[in-house]
């Protein structure tokens, strides 16, 4: 069950009780120094017939000048004791969060805009540091000057205090009514806020789409209306924190009128002093100012609870792929891989992949082919545990991979997208990424094993030359050699192709297929491509079809019998579909296999 937001914000300073308890200890003292200078008024109305008044009103001054002196201090230490403290809780709910985005699966960012998880990570973050900086020491501050004036105002006078406590019952009837509307009207703003990031990053992200197709008109006036639906919410919060905060006020106002005129009542009927009810109006508009401060601070507090609640959706989030509680102890892996009756689906009741059975012996290549959404990529997705299976089992040398750690796993494998991704920073640290105890030398050796060490020589810096934010200072054949680079570098067991070299030119693909054709050397591959003419010489073609296994076996093997993958060649190559080209610029393997009818050794079929 989901913490409430005020329990939550306790775990979060928690760490840090010891500062926020003096914090508290130093705003009790700024409260109780609201007390004296009431008193001394009292004295001196109370005593003025029998004193010099103007002495009298000089040890008033001088009082209160004392007074406000030690209250500025302690005022002053209680900023500098809490105000870390606010600081220090972000950086550890930012911690926190981030922490907890990497241990979710694959699920969450695929069901979840990239803004609105930006937009929590910055913009709700920000509400609470708010709180927890600036407007923490105001609360504890006026809270404490509420309850000791209302403890003095009981001493001085029961009816007195009846007054009080009839103004301050109707504060809590409106601090309660208003309070629930805050919160939802902050949950909305930032529901739409939340649309709004992911709308930019997308359209950030697209620029160059945007612009060529010059919807640049277009785009500003879309986000105007993005903007506008995030304005209305935002003027009704701010009509009805206004609203709260004048009622408090009034509220306030009309208590301390209530405060003299009861006074001056009991002074007519001989039950207080003249001076007794100066103090007390005094204490009474010093006990409604922070009662009306509240309200503000209830707004910023209604706020910060809703951007808690959202937070804590992240952080009690459970990811989808479990560690396992015991694994199993896993060095290198050999490389073989098994699919055993494997199906999954995204979604409840709607498989993607149905009845799976593979064995791939260690050092084979294999190629997955079929038409678009047949369930490709949602194998490999499963061979690198970014899901669990819905049903069977997937197993590295005979170890089912729930049983193995996600670390272990993904450390004997290597992946090569369509898109390469390439991180703002250094060459370097791109390909040593995988593997950041790697030395330059080991370094050197991938960039070279990857063709990409003569352009390395060639920037500025060379491996240590920052290479800009999504590698933009290279072309995408650069890009994907420092893929494969970085693949190398973590010299994995298992490597996984996925449409490696649909995006390239004809030379950059030569290119490419010599640095995969090193990359592939010795070890378990899986090919996924469209493109058939890179695979015909796989070990093993796996053809799919509507999440099913509908073929196995090698190209010439699959050419020969009539099937989905004969229809693939000849739509691909025409009348030429039986004799698909083999030139070495497409080869991505060079071995020799034969088919795979059922969940077998591949090496046991003559």
């Amino acid at each position: 069950m989901s913490l409430n937001p005020t329990r939550r914000l306790l775990i979060l300073v928690a760490p840090h009780r010891g500062r926020l308890l003096l914090g508290i200890l130093l705003a009790a003292m700024a409260s109780a120094l609201n007390v004296p200078v009431p008193l001394l008024i009292r004295e001196v109305v109370d005593r003025s017939s029998s004193l010099d008044t103007r002495w009298a009103l000089a040890g008033l001054g001088v009082g209160a000048f004392s007074v406000f002196l030690a209250q500025a201090a302690v005022s002053l230490a209680t900023a500098r004791v809490v105000g870390p403290v606010g600081l220090a809780v972000v950086r550890d709910l930012r911690h926190a969060l981030y922490a907890r985005l990497q241990g979710l699966g694959l699920a969450y960012f695929d069901r979840t805009p990239t803004g609105v998880i930006l937009s929590r990570m910055t913009d709700d973050v920000d509400v609470i540091q708010s709180l927890v900086s600036g407007q923490s020491i105001a609360i504890l501050t006026d809270l404490g000057t509420t309850a000791i004036i209302a403890v003095v105002m009981v001493h001085m006078n029961a009816r007195l205090a009846l007054v009080l406590t009839l103004v301050l019952l109707a504060y809590a009837v409106t601090f309660r009514f208003f309070t629930r509307r805050i919160r939802a009207g902050s949950v909305e703003i930032r529901d739409r806020l939340d649309r709004i990031f992911g709308h930019l990053k997308g359209r950030i992200d697209g620029m160059l789409v945007v612009k060529a197709c010059a919807r640049e008109d277009a785009e500003i006036a879309e986000f105007a209306g993005w903007i506008g639906a995030a304005h209305a919410p935002r003027v009704r919060l701010g009509r009805l924190g206004a609203a709260f905060s004048n009622l408090s006020v009034a509220l306030g106002g009309i208590g301390s009128a209530l405060v003299f005129a009861v006074g001056a009542i009991e002074v007519m009927n001989g039950r207080m002093t003249p001076g007794g009810a100066v103090s007390a109006a005094a204490l009474a508009g010093l006990l409604f100012a922070p009662v009306a401060r509240l309200a503000d601070l209830a707004s910023v507090f209604e706020q910060a609870a809703a951007s808690t609640d959202r937070l804590g959706e992240i952080l009690d989030m459970k990811p989808d792929v479990l560690e396992p509680v015991n694994p199993v102890p896993f060095g290198r892996a050999s490389g073989l891989v098994e699919f055993d009756r494997v199906g999954f689906g995204y979604n409840a009741g709607q498989p993607v992949v149905w009845d799976v059975r593979l064995r791939i012996k260690p050092g084979m290549h294999v190629a997955i082919v079929g038409p678009t959404g047949c369930g490709k990529s949602t194998l490999m997705n499963l061979l690198l545990r970014f899901y669990d299976p819905t049903w069977g089992e997937v197993r590295l040398d005979g170890v089912p991979l729930s049983r193995i750690a996600t670390a272990d796993l993904r450390r004997q494998a290597g992946v090569v997208l369509q898109e390469p991704v390439v991180f703002a920073g250094t060459l370097a640290d791109n390909i040593r990424y995988g593997a950041p105890d790697a030395n330059d030398v080991r370094v050197e050796a991938a960039a070279r094993a990857a063709l990409i060490h003569d352009l390395a020589i060639s920037l500025p810096a060379g491996y240590a030359t920052v290479i800009g934010e999504g590698g933009r200072r290279l072309s995408q054949g650069e890009r994907q050699r420092v893929a494969i680079a970085r693949a190398f570098c973590a010299n994995p067991t298992i490597v996984v192709l996925d449409e490696a070299t649909s995006a390239l030119d004809t030379a950059t693909e030569a290119l490419i297929q010599v640095a995969l054709r090193n990359l592939l050397k010795g070890r378990t591959a899986f090919i996924i491509a469209h493109r058939l003419a890179t695979v015909v010489d796989a070990d093993l073609i796996v053809v799919m079809d509507g999440g099913l296994v509908v073929q196995t076996g090698t190209h010439d093997e699959l050419l020969a019998s009539d099937g989905l993958y004969r229809a693939l060649c000849a739509r691909q190559f025409g009348d030429r579909g039986s004799h698909a080209p083999r030139r070495e610029g497409e080869r991505i393997s060079s071995r020799v296999a034969c088919p795979l009818p059922r969940l077998l050794d591949v090496s046991e079929v003559a």
